[in-house]
């Protein structure tokens, strides 16, 4: 089930996105749409890496303790409790998504030029 739509999820995202077009403007006239396509693919990483990992501490592979703590600290939990982690999971998740379709949206856009007017000279 999605997480329910919000007023203030709307304005955040707006502002984001705002944010966002105002730092691949400031990539297009520092780099040129090169930078405007680097912008989008740290936006992506960033975006990719937080799905990935979620919200949890991540280190090296060989921490046992780590993801035992992991287990220790979820697994007693009461159904309500576990409920509202997957809510709140899925309105990270799903921002997360959002910025990822971002950074897609810019690093296209920005290679696609880049491209585009490489090839035309």
């Amino acid at each position: 089930m999605p997480p329910p739509r919000s007023p203030e999820r709307l304005i955040l995202s707006a502002l984001c996105l705002a944010g966002l077009v105002g730092l691949a403007w400031l990539a297009l006239q520092a780099i040129g749409w090169f930078g405007v396509g680097l912008l989008g693919l740290f936006v992506l990483f960033v975006a990719v890496r937080f799905e990935l990992e979620g919200n949890l501490p991540i280190g090296p592979q060989m921490t046992p303790d780590l993801y035992a703590s992991q287990f220790r600290k979820h697994g007693p939990e009461h159904a309500s409790e576990r409920a509202e982690q997957r809510t709140l999971l899925s309105r990270q998740l799903s921002a997360a998504r959002l910025a990822a379709g971002f950074g897609v949206l810019l690093t296209v856009i920005g290679f696609g030029f880049f491209v585009l007017l490489e090839i035309g000279r």
